[in-house]
Order: structure tokens, then sequence, then C-alpha cells
């Protein structure tokens, strides 16, 4: 009987091999890959047979071992070239703290994708029980989040079409679980995770954004054309980092810092997935101003409880930020009629913002556009906030 399973296991894995040969052959074909790209996508077949293989013989009760499975795996990743690429543009922006999309020119998107692909067959390991967390982890923990703490991969990858991402995230977010178990734990380990300021939300991880994946459809599509050149546009996670950076200098230049409340990475990364931004380029194309319009949903970002409405029908301006070379421009009136069209093509009734009474430029423009003020608040951890209402016509 014992000899008779194994047959039959050897059949399934041959079937499995022909299966997985011919749909390379078929990505080979319909993609038109050069012979570098065909290389790598055989080569990685071949350690998935591999690896099912000793899975499968681990399954058994064989002599083999998790340990020679996850040694088999280690050295395919040193051996292959396209891998190791990925992994020294990595490592290299890690060591020196520059992030810039510049160190990617030369890395293609196959490459990165196989990087991708090694990671999520280590979470199928885990999720099928033949390797925990804690096997993982010595050999491959740095490396993992090495990636996906990355700021250029989460932008250009896995945020934009987070759902085609979800064995990444899941295993994202058993890993900082261990990590963070081990470093509380009696032994008092620190150990250190790559990029640590770039980690992934736990908000967005516990409530699986990452499922809610519009694609790319909406991302810098052109809303206006503006004098002297500049470009009005929806933004997408391609602009999170020039967004954060933009927001830094210009509240970093106020001289009163309570003017403006800034937006956490975590709150951009949110309404990046479920809300509206809306920014402005210059003839270079940098960006010098954008705002951010909160869907009509519930949670602490609507104002609506403010004021004692249903959420369903009031979208949030919940925040607006102009270079200073680019003021008196007229930009914050454009994002609020920009908003205002929003809001109609939603069937929302409100739209709501905030602002610091001492605000006059800002609590002008607003006005100017029909807001009427109707209610003074402490908001932000104590700070006076003009709550401003407009209501759309029918």
């Amino acid at each position: 009987m014992k000899m008779k399973y194994k047959t039959s296991i050897s059949i399934l894995i041959s079937m499995a091999s022909v299966v997985l040969v011919l749909l390379c052959l078929l990505v080979v074909h319909t993609f038109r890959t050069g012979e570098e790209a065909t290389v790598g996508i055989f080569s990685l077949a071949a350690t998935l047979v591999g690896t099912i293989f000793i899975a499968v013989e681990l399954k058994n009760g064989s002599d083999v071992t998790c340990s020679d499975m996850l040694i088999n795996l280690n050295n395919y990743f040193h051996e292959s070239d396209r891998l190791m690429k990925v992994y020294e543009v990595l490592e290299n922006s890690e060591n020196d703290g520059d992030y810039g999309y510049e160190r990617w020119k030369d890395v293609s998107s196959v490459e990165v994708a196989q990087y991708c692909t090694f990671f999520e067959n280590l979470y199928l390991l885990h999720r099928h029980h033949i390797a925990s967390i804690e096997d993982l982890d010595d050999l491959f923990g740095y490396r993992f989040f090495l990636f996906v703490n990355n700021p250029y991969i989460q932008e250009k990858y896995i945020l934009p079409t987070s759902s085609s991402y979800v064995q990444v995230f899941e295993l994202y977010q058993v890993w900082i679980k261990y990590r963070k178990k081990e470093n509380s734990g009696k032994n008092g380990w620190q150990r250190h995770v790559p990029s640590g300021q770039y980690m992934l939300p736990e908000s967005y991880l516990d409530d699986k954004l990452y499922l809610y994946d519009y694609g790319l459809s909406d991302y810098n599509k052109e809303v206006d054309e503006l004098a002297d050149g500049f470009k009005m546009k929806t933004l997408g996670f391609d602009s999170l980092s020039a967004v954060m950076e933009l927001q830094v200098s210009v509240v970093g230049g106020l001289p009163d810092k309570n003017l403006f409340f800034p937006l956490s990475r975590e709150e951009l990364i949110e309404s990046l997935q479920l809300d509206n931004l809306c920014g402005i380029c210059d003839t270079d194309g940098r960006l010098v101003a954008f705002c951010v319009v909160v869907s009509n949903r519930c949670g602490v970002r609507s104002l609506a409880s403010d004021l004692g409405l249903d959420p369903s029908s009031v979208m949030t301006f919940d925040a607006v930020v102009v270079d200073a070379e680019c003021r008196g421009r007229g930009f914050q009136q454009r994002f609020i009629d920009w908003s205002m069209g929003l809001a109609r093509s939603k069937g929302c009734r409100f739209i709501l913002a905030t602002v610091d009474p001492a605000n006059a430029p800002s609590k002008r423009n607003f006005i100017s556009k029909g807001f009427v003020v109707a209610k003074t608040k402490s908001k932000y951890g104590g700070l006076t906030r003009d709550i401003l209402e407009f209501e759309l016509g029918s």
C-alpha cells in the first residue's frame, strides 16, 4: 500500500511538472520574453517542482528534513542572478538610506515579480505547516522585510494592485507578529527590521485593506490643464513619497505648526486605497499641491459625526497642501471645485472641512465657494478648528 501511495505521488508530481512546463511555454509564447527571462522562468519552475517533491517527502515522513528544503531554496536564491540583482538594489538602498526610484531603472518588472514569487512560495510552505515562521526567519527574514518595506516596491507594485499580493500581505502579518513576540520575550531580543519606518500599518493589515483594490485605472488621470503649464491630476500610490515629502516641506515652513495637522503615512495609505487624492504638478512633473477627500464612509476621519450627519451623505475635505512658492494661484479653490464634482458623482449631500480659525486665507477660500462655519470645536488632540459645511443643491 505504501509503495502504491508513493507511486501515485510520483505520478502526480510528474503530471504537475508537465503542466508547469506547459504553462511556462505559454507565458514565453504569449509575452515573447527574452532569452534571459525565459531561463529565469524555467529555473523558478524547476525549483518549485523540487520544493513540491521535498514537501511531499516531508509529509510522507521520509529522511528529507525541513532544513534540507530550506537550504535548497536558499541555494536557489543565491544562484539566481535575477533575485540577487533585486536584492543588491534593496540592500544598497537600505545601507545608503536612499530609496529613490532612480536606483531601479535597470531592474525589470519580471525580476521584481520573481523575487516576490519566491516569498509567496514560502508562505505556502508556512500555510500548509511544512515550515514554521521560526524556520523561515533566520534564513529569509531580512530579505523579506527588505523587500516589502521598500517604498519603491510598495508604491510601484504591491500597493497599487494589492489584491494580487494577498499571500505577501498575509505572510507579512504573520511574520511581523512573530518578530514582535520575539522582541518582547524573555530573551530580550531586538531583531532589526529593515526599513522599519516604512512598515505596513497594522490597521491596513488587520482591516485587510489590500482586498480593496481598484487597480491602476484611475491613477494619474488628468483632471484639468491650468495656466503656466501646471496640470491637475488624480494621484495613486506611485505619488505617496512625493505627497509625504511635500507635506513635510510645507509644514516645516509654517510659522505656526498648529495651522495644519499633517496626515500620517498610515492615513495616506488608507486614503490612497479607499478615498480620493488630487494633485497639481509643474512643467517638470514635480508635485506642488495636493488634497485628500475622504469618501462617504464610516470612520474617525469622517466629520459627519461632528454635525450629527449620516456618513453616507458626507464627503470630508480632509487636507490641502500647497507649496509656498505656488500659493496665490488659486490651487485650493481648484481642489474645492474638484471635490464638489466628486461629491455630486457619489450622490452625497454635504462636504465638510476643518480649518484653523487663524488660517484666514484657507478659510476665505472655502467661504468664497459657499461653505459656512457650522461649528467651532476642539479637534486633533486639542487644536481649535472651525467645521465648515457645504450643502450641495439637488
